[in-house]
Order: structure tokens, then sequence, then C-alpha cells
């Protein structure tokens, strides 16, 4: 219990510091470029994180990053990465089938379908995807999980990680923010207005279920595995295929199927919470312990 205490005022002091950062950042940063606030403040609180994770690191006992599931062995971290991807784009394939059949996504019809172009998106996805993965499952799958796995149960470690993965994808400010208007206090007046989106149920619901469903797959990977390259892997797939997706096609609101995707991405869903919820059982029924099927 002391080690999800830890985690939710580690969280809590990130964003707090990153909003009093964001301001005199966004001040010295604009006299060099035209930047939007919103994305200089998300920038400030990730580079608090950071910064208070590696000091959380020592603080929670870990000796090594093994101890959070990183292997020594390059060939078996990068092996693992790469299967991972594989299996992450497998689970979203019929997510993206099934919008693309129901016309919840319409092929965006100004799209430049030259194979350079094309190229350009897919790695442009795969790099964010790996950037996301490699930071949210250190946090989540890595310390986080392993550290209130320590001194309670695994079930319960695996519902608040998810929980708490599930819930930091709704902290997004609802309101614009004009540069002319900002001041000391923009950065908490933001992370006010972002904090107040988890509580719109309604809006997030579908969504909410699904990235908990998807912290709980990837829980259960590093749990039974212990090799959280494999996380990492199959996150960056995820990421991947969503940004691909977006970028060649446009949200069709229109479809009688709408109800299948949700509003926080227009992507992950009622069909990718079913989807996620069928891997889950088929990883359950086919896995064994410390071992992944190949």
């Amino acid at each position: 219990m002391p080690a999800l205490f830890i985690f939710i005022a580690y969280f809590a002091i990130a964003l707090l510091s990153g909003a009093a950062l964001a301001y005199p950042l966004h001040m010295i940063l604009s006299n060099w470029f035209e930047l939007d606030f919103v994305r200089v403040a998300s920038r400030s609180v990730l580079i608090m994180a950071i910064i208070f994770f590696m000091m959380l690191y020592r603080k929670l006992g870990f000796k090594s990053w093994r101890d959070i599931g990183f292997s020594t062995d390059k060939k078996q971290f990068f092996s693992d990465l790469v299967k991972g991807i594989a299996f992450g784009l497998l689970i979203m394939l019929p997510v993206i089938v099934g919008l693309l059949i129901t016309k919840n996504r319409v092929l965006d019809v100004d799209l430049d379908t030259s194979v350079l172009n094309i190229l350009d998106q897919v790695v442009t996805a795969l790099i964010a995807g790996l950037i996301i993965a490699l930071i949210e499952e250190t946090l989540f799958r890595g310390a986080m999980l392993s550290a209130i796995k320590k001194h309670s149960s695994v079930f319960f470690a695996i519902v608040v990680t998810s929980l708490m993965y599930a819930s930091v994808h709704f902290i997004e400010p609802n309101i614009d923010y004009d540069t002319n208007s900002l001041h000391w206090a923009s950065g908490f007046v933001l992370v006010k207005d972002a904090l107040s989106s988890i509580f719109e149920v309604n809006r997030i619901a579908d969504s909410f279920i699904a990235l908990f469903l998807a912290g709980v797959l990837l829980a259960l990977v590093r749990i039974r595995s212990n090799r959280i390259a494999l996380c990492m892997g199959i996150h960056a797939g995820w990421v991947m295929a969503i940004k691909t997706l977006k970028s060649v096609t446009d949200s069709n609101w229109q479809s009688e199927y709408a109800f299948l995707t949700g509003s926080y991405d227009k992507v992950i869903g009622v069909l990718a919470a079913v989807i996620i919820a069928a891997s889950i059982v088929l990883y359950l029924k086919n896995s064994t312990q410390n071992k992944l099927p190949d």
C-alpha cells in the first residue's frame, strides 16, 4: 500500500511542478519559437515526471533496471521488442478492419498516396510509439507494478496500475489559451481544467474501459514473462497502428455504428475493448508461467 501512495504523490508532484514550470518555459522559448502553451505545459510535466522518476527509482529500493523488467541481454531485449510490436499490430488489426467496414473511419480524400508519404507516416508512427511505450511501460508496468506487487497482491497491483494508466490518458484541457493572456498561474489553471476531464464519465467511459483492459493485458504480460520489452513492443504496435490509421483516414460520426469508437481518439472504444478483452482471454489460456507463447 505505501508504494501506491508514493506513486499518487509522484503524479501529483509531477503535475504541479510541471504546471509551475510551464509559463516561464513558454516565456523563454517564445523568444525564438511560436509555441502552443498547452504543448509546452505537457512537455514541462513530462520533463518533471522523468526527473522525479529518477529520484523515485532509488527511493523504492530498485538496485538495477533488471528489477523492473529490463533484460541485460540486448539480443533478447530487441527480439522481445520486435515480437511485441507484431503482437500489438495483430491485436489492433481486427479493430482497424472493423472500423473501416462499419465506415467509422473513411479514407482521407486528400491523402497523398505516394509510397514515400505512406512510408513516412508509418515510420513516424513507429517512432512515436516506441517513445511513448518506453516512457509509459517503464513507469506503469516497470516501476509502479513492481513496487506495488511487493507490498500487495498481484491482482491489486494489476487493477491499480491499469486504473491509473487509463486515467492519465484523460488528463487533457478543454479550453484554448490566448498567448497574450498567459500569466504565472496559467499552468495551474491548465492542470485544473485538464483534471476535470476525468470526471466526464459519459464521454470517456467506453475509451476508459478499453484503456483499462489494455493496461491489464500489458500487466499480465509483464508479470508472466518478466520481460518489459514485450510490453513496450505491444504498446508501440498499438500506438503505431492507431496513429497510422488516423493519418490516412477521417472519423465519420454519421456512421450508424459510431458507438463502436470512443471520443478519446476516435478509435479506442467499444470495439477495441471487446478485442482487447478477447486477447486477454486468449493470452491467459495459451500462456504459461514466465513464458510467452511463440
